[in-house]
């Protein structure tokens, strides 16, 4: 339903390529791809508008981990100029969606570790981020209600 019937750039399908994720981005790597489906996941579960969804993403604050706030910026919507997301300093890697009373805890499974002695090191990460962009929402992070 939509909820504002005059506008015509609003609720446009947040369906991503990976092209369009390295495009954002600036490269494909795994931590954008599981955000972008967690943020895709969040509104599904707690309803589509980009409006009323909160999103909070905990990591080390620095990269890779943090790449995965801007993978749920583009899955959610939820973005910095709302102010609807941010990045907590944590030792553990999760994202938290808030709306209305309720709230999802999305946890990365681990990942494959790729040796960065490797000389194709960049290339292997793409590949590697692009096979998960086609799994299923279980094989890449669990989630579970928050009350």
């Amino acid at each position: 339903m939509k909820w504002h019937e005059h506008c015509h750039y609003m609720e446009l399908p947040r369906e991503y390529p990976v092209i369009e994720l390295a495009r954002f981005h600036g490269h494909l790597g795994p931590f954008i791809v599981i955000g972008y489906r967690m943020g895709r996941y969040a509104l599904q579960k707690l309803g589509d508008n980009p409006f009323a969804i909160k999103a909070s993403v905990y990591c080390s604050g620095t990269t890779p981990q943090s790449c995965l706030a801007d993978g749920v910026q583009l899955g959610s919507g939820c973005t910095l100029g709302k102010g609807n997301i941010e990045i907590v300093k944590s030792d553990t890697v999760f994202s938290e969606f808030v709306s209305d009373e309720k709230r999802i805890r999305l946890t990365p499974l681990p990942l494959q570790q790729i040796s960065q002695d490797n000389p194709d090191y960049e290339l292997e990460i793409e590949k590697y981020a692009a096979h998960l962009y086609t799994l299923p929402d279980e094989e890449l992070f669990l989630a579970e209600a928050i009350s």
